[in-house]
């Protein structure tokens, strides 16, 4: 066994502490946040120690957590990394219906690429040395970091390390400054996201991708050191969660559709929901029926009728028609989706004269003929959409708060609206997320079930399983899963509402499980449709916006969105040397859209560019690495590119057509 002598002890440990405070200036100049926090640090788990062959090691509870020969052996797993990565790939999906402009123009760059075949069996680190994103799980003593860095490029990198005294360990063995210098110099990022738990993680890792653009995606690098609790959770996670970061971006001809509708709906004058500040609920405390059309309605719709007068019952889309065909009559109908062909589905539904009996609760993008179904209509504000963009320009955000978790389902919008209303208690039926037979995936009461209906439907097909609220598990689809995300998302945010979940379908985290024949008998409700009506009078506002001509005011804003596209395009309309060129060139053309988002007044413009350069860029990326061939990759490359642009400019003259249209009636 190799013996230290105490010469070479002082001499190793006057070196680590050197490269110690080396570190500390780094962080100090890049990352003050981890020089404040490391300035007076003494870690208590895991500590540096030599090991009995003499070499720097890590101790936690009492056990080396190398083996022996750290530095070695974090080599050689850096290595057989590099010989076999692990990443993610995006992906176009190719079964779309192709309704819209840009999934036509997407299919079309997929498509040539399907075309020519190109031979993509090829380790791209081997070809490329070169990684745009790279995510580590576990810093370990970093001499794996260090490794990697010398195989190959690393453009973007994110550091999650959950336990800060291993950090603390590596910032003794390694020397970051280069690591970050390099980064940089690649026109890309170094990001160290210290302790914190697997969904922060997640959390931090989508962050930097909306700060350094979405196209690193198309092939996201992911390693992970140690095994432990901790990293194993959050490997798992990310697993889990990684087609999130790959949808939900939203498009151009989206913000379209919000813009018409939002500038039309407020032109109705229908009020738009206030803070809750300025008004009272003096049914907060009842409770409030959320009901879904999923198919676990059927068993619980009897109990629904018989408590209708005890409840204030909020319907959510296709379940309209199960509950007005079982005679029952909601309080509230809501409604979020934004293209104009969801009236065909409210139309289908029959029951006109009670409709207008119904007031309606949409978010603000919804056709404003399908709000003139109802009696009355009142907005919700979406966050993150154009029309909201526009409207906060004459609205002040602190008096008309932006729905949180409000999509991207219906059943989302509604019980979001039940909390911004002021409710605090929320009874969940037919909000299945999910289903246990395929061929009963919504109420049998429903459209998906009508004989000749443009909706039938016979069959869904699950793309996972997931844990059920009653049962073991349930099948269900990513948007589903979604649905279920948000509504988590909005319970946590809220934790003052109690929430039970009588749907015999996905488990809800942070609901409680309730069968409907365990709930306790609810009391009537006195003088609930009065008091509905005062609280809409009071809750929804638009006194604000009577003074403005919103159309005229939008008008302004479409030479300056010319100019923004004309320079959009111009960054990648240069000659393309390699795809590593456009890696570069995505970045700016990300940086410079981002730009507009700081501005109130300019909010609106980054909206309707922001999601369709993120598909764009990742579709066109991904695609581009399918090439060896330099040639043939920059041929495709360049048709790409031209799609690209061209869509930008269809887009802008569509919008342009919509306003004079708009103008006209």
């Amino acid at each position: 066994m190799p013996q230290i002598s105490d010469l070479e002890l002082d001499i190793q440990t006057k070196l680590l502490r050197a490269t110690f405070l080396t570190n500390m200036a780094v962080m100090k100049k890049f990352m003050p946040e981890i020089f404040e926090f490391y300035q007076n640090y003494s870690p208590t788990r895991v500590k540096l120690t030599f090991d009995h062959n003499g070499e720097v090691n890590m101790v936690s509870d009492g056990s080396l957590v190398y083996k022996d020969h750290a530095k070695a052996n974090s080599y050689q797993q850096a290595d057989e990394f590099y010989e076999n990565p692990r990443l993610f790939s995006y992906s176009l999906s190719k079964d779309g219906n192709n309704l819209f402009e840009h999934e036509r123009a997407l299919f079309d760059i997929y498509r040539k690429r399907e075309e020519e075949k190109p031979d993509s069996s090829y380790n791209l680190l081997a070809h490329e040395k070169h990684m745009d994103l790279l995510s580590m799980i576990g810093v370990g003593l970093g001499f794996h970091i260090e490794r990697l860095f010398q195989l190959c490029d690393v453009r973007c990198f994110y550091l999650y390390e959950p336990d800060p005294d291993c950090f603390f360990c590596a910032m003794h063995c390694v020397d970051f400054g280069p690591l970050i210098e390099k980064c940089f110099s690649l026109g890309g990022a170094f990001t160290i996201k210290l302790g914190g738990n697997q969904n922060q993680y997640v959390n931090g890792l989508n962050e930097f991708l909306v700060t350094h653009g979405f196209s690193n995606i198309a092939r996201f690098f992911n390693y992970r050191h140690y095994r432990s609790e901790a990293t194993d959770a959050t490997f798992q996670r990310i697993f889990e969660l990684a087609y999130r970061f790959s949808s939900g971006w939203g498009f151009f001809e989206d913000e379209i559709i919000s813009v018409d509708h939002t500038i039309a709906n407020a032109n109705e004058g229908y009020g738009f929901i206030l803070k809750k500040d300025y008004f009272k609920n003096k049914l907060a405390d009842k409770p409030v029926f959320i009901i879904g059309n999923g198919p676990s309605l059927d068993e619980t719709i009897d109990y629904i009728k018989e408590n209708e007068a005890n409840s204030v019952v909020f319907s959510c889309g296709t379940a309209l028609k199960s509950i007005l065909d079982a005679g029952i009559t909601p309080d509230f109908h809501i409604e979020m989706e934004r293209t104009p062909e969801l009236y065909e589905w409210v139309d289908s539904v029959g029951h006109k004269d009670k409709l207008k009996k119904i007031n309606i609760i949409a978010l603000n993008t919804v056709y404003t003929k399908i709000l003139k179904l109802f009696k009355n209509a009142y907005l919700l504000s979406k966050p993150k959409d154009g029309g909201m963009d526009f409207l906060y320009e004459y609205l002040e955000a602190d008096k008309y708060p932006a729905v949180d978790a409000c999509n991207p389902t219906v059943s989302n919008a509604a019980t979001a609206a039940a909390v911004y209303l002021g409710f605090k208690t929320m009874y969940l039926f037919g909000v299945d997320y999910g289903w246990i037979d395929e061929e009963h995936h919504h109420s049998k009461g429903s459209v998906y079930y009508q004989k000749g209906s443009h909706a039938e439907r016979k069959t869904m097909t699950a793309d996972m399983k997931v844990a059920g609220n009653f049962e073991e598990e349930v099948s269900t689809i990513q948007h589903f899963d979604n649905s279920r995300a948000s509504l988590e998302i909005l319970l946590e945010k809220n934790p003052d509402i109690t929430c039970y979940n009588c749907s015999n379908g996905a488990k809800i985290e942070l609901s409680h499980p309730l069968r409907f024949t365990d709930i306790e008998v609810l009391e009537n409700i006195k003088a609930k449709e009065s008091s509905l009506e005062n609280l809409l009078s009071h809750a929804f506002s638009q006194r604000e916006l009577s003074e403005y001509d919103l159309s005229v005011l939008f008008e302004d804003k479409i030479k300056f969105l010319k100019q923004i596209i004309d320079m959009t395009v111009s960054i990648t309309s240069v000659k393309i040397e390699s795809r590593l060129h456009l890696t570069q060139l995505f970045s700016n053309q990300h940086k410079y859209i981002a730009s507009f988002k700081l501005q109130k007044e300019t909010q609106v413009l980054h909206r309707f560019l922001q999601g369709t350069v993120n598909y764009f860029q990742s579709n066109i990326m991904t695609n581009a690495y399918c090439y060896q061939d330099k040639e043939q990759q920059l041929a495709f490359i360049n048709f790409a590119l031209d799609k690209f642009h061209s869509h930008l400019y269809f887009l802008l003259e569509k919008l342009v057509k919509n306003r004079k249209a708009a103008r006209v009636s």
